[in-house]
């Protein structure tokens, strides 16, 4: 699988005219090699995947990075340059979006006979399109998060706090096999439930009040990612049609999602329902993301995106209303583009959830 991946890269290289590329983002590189950790670099020629590693990871990127040709770096010298010497390279590309400035200088005083060309995102492209294994990793990471959320749903009452709540649900998906939260848990209530990524704070849950929560777990080094809102009881007439709105926004674009659909399509159609229910202004952010080994991944859901969605592209639908001083609602479902259609991998349903109603 993952020499097919490295193939992918080798085409880039060849369409740009490049003998190789240095790859430095830890993403990139775990989907690569399969090596994680918090430091390495990659080198993909035409014919070898490089990863070089220091003396802390040597012995286990022997043992993750298979098919690859693994190098300690030592001390101050940087292999790189020796490597681009070995296989002739004049001409590389470089993952630029993940390279600091102080790296790529750091790399043209050691060659300055070759020439670093910026890739942009195209390595992040090879990305996109999920292969079934990864699929089933996602799906795995989707049960866990949802039975975790089941688990911790009865605690989420007045008298509570938003970090209390966040804390459990983290812990309660490690506890059921995930390497931990995709991201930092969000539950943001009441007033807090207006701020899109309100960090969960010392507040105490108070009846009434809306509670936004966002969450994922990683498995294997894949992500979920999910946004439900839970009602305190009755939250009141506004709030009610608030999620109303929200709920009818996000299920016409699920229903919407097609391979071939432009991208900026699916985020019209989502925008617009809300404009048309006359909240249009409360709706501040995109309406989604791709989701991979990265919870934020290429193709960004917004008015302004470029390119189609393609089959076997993972996206999330989170269409969200915020109402300074208010609340908020927001709600959303990751889903498999399919040919004919959108595969929704989340199980959590969306309706108004209300504590005490019984678990999803």
């Amino acid at each position: 699988m993952r020499e097919k991946r490295s193939d992918r890269v080798v085409e880039i290289l060849e369409r740009l005219g490049l003998h190789a590329c240095v790859i430095r983002g830890m993403e990139n590189i775990f989907y690569l090699t399969g090596f994680r950790g918090s430091e390495g670099t990659v080198l993909v020629t035409r014919g070898d995947v490089v990863l070089m590693v220091d003396g802390r990871y040597i012995t286990y990127a022997q043992e993750a990075a298979k098919g690859c040709v693994v190098v300690e770096v030592k001390g101050a010298n940087h292999p790189l340059d020796g490597l681009f010497r070995q296989y002739g390279v004049t001409k590389a590309g470089f993952d630029s979006l993940q390279t600091t400035y102080h790296v790529y200088q750091s790399w043209k005083e050691a060659s300055p006979g070759v020439e670093l060309v910026p890739l942009g995102n195209d390595i992040e492209s090879i990305r996109v399109c999920k292969e079934p294994e990864e699929i089933a990793v996602m799906r795995e990471a989707v049960r866990i998060a949802t039975d975790a959320f089941s688990a911790v749903l009865g605690e989420i009452e007045p008298g509570r706090t938003e970090i209390e709540i966040a804390n459990e649900l983290e812990c309660m998906m490690r506890r059921l096999g995930a390497e931990g939260p995709s991201f930092e848990t969000i539950v943001a209530s009441g007033p807090r439930a207006a701020m899109p990524h309100g960090h969960a704070t010392a507040k105490k849950l108070e009846a009434g009040e809306t509670v936004v929560i966002d969450f994922g777990c990683r498995v294997d080094g894949y992500c979920s990612d999910e946004t439900c809102t839970v009602a305190l009881g009755d939250p009141g007439r506004q709030m009610r049609e608030v999620h109303e709105v929200v709920f009818g926004a996000k299920q016409k674009g699920i229903a919407s999602v097609r391979a071939g659909m432009p991208v900026r399509e699916l985020d019209m159609i989502v925008r617009g329902f809300i404009e048309e229910k006359g909240y249009g202004e409360y709706f501040s952010h995109g309406t989604g993301h791709g989701v991979g080994i990265a919870v934020h991944e290429p193709p960004a859901v917004t008015a302004r995106s470029e390119g189609i969605l393609e089959e076997s592209m993972v996206v999330t639908v989170e269409p969200g209303v915020y109402i300074p001083h208010v609340g908020g609602v927001r709600l959303e479902d990751m889903v498999l583009v399919r040919e004919n259609g959108g595969e929704v991998l989340t199980h959590l349903r969306k309706d108004l959830m209300q504590t005490g109603g019984g678990l999803p």
